[in-house]
């Protein structure tokens, strides 16, 4: 699949913005780093945020027996990495979460690092 003109500049301006925040919190943004060293674009970008807020609030919301399980978190993941072969599996997914943890609002996205490596 090609990525037109209009894709790549917006892929770009992405980046841009990445790397701003990287700068001032290299480590704390070590996701962003990930994102596009993996040349993901802005519609991945998002839905990585999307799922990565959604259980970040099922994990504060759910009781412990009812909590979703690495599967199900890494299922939609792969989903979306799915472009690249490269990163679309459980590999992938790991080292997505262990940058992801990193930053303050998704650290008790842990849980499922914790739960993969079992």
């Amino acid at each position: 699949m090609s990525e037109s003109l209009e894709e790549k500049v917006q892929r770009l301006e992405l980046y841009v913005n990445l790397l701003r925040q990287i700068t001032l919190e290299p480590e704390q943004y070590r996701l962003w780093d990930w994102i596009i060293a993996n040349g993901l674009n802005g519609e991945q970008f998002n839905e990585i945020k999307a799922i990565l807020k959604k259980y970040v609030l099922l994990l504060n919301h759910e009781q412990d027996t009812n909590k979703p399980s690495f599967d199900d978190i890494s299922k939609e993941l792969i989903e979306v990495l799915s472009p690249s072969e490269y990163l679309a599996n459980v590999r992938g997914v790991i080292q997505l979460l262990r940058n992801a943890v990193k930053m303050p609002p998704y650290q008790s996205l842990q849980y499922y690092l914790n739960d993969a490596q079992e």
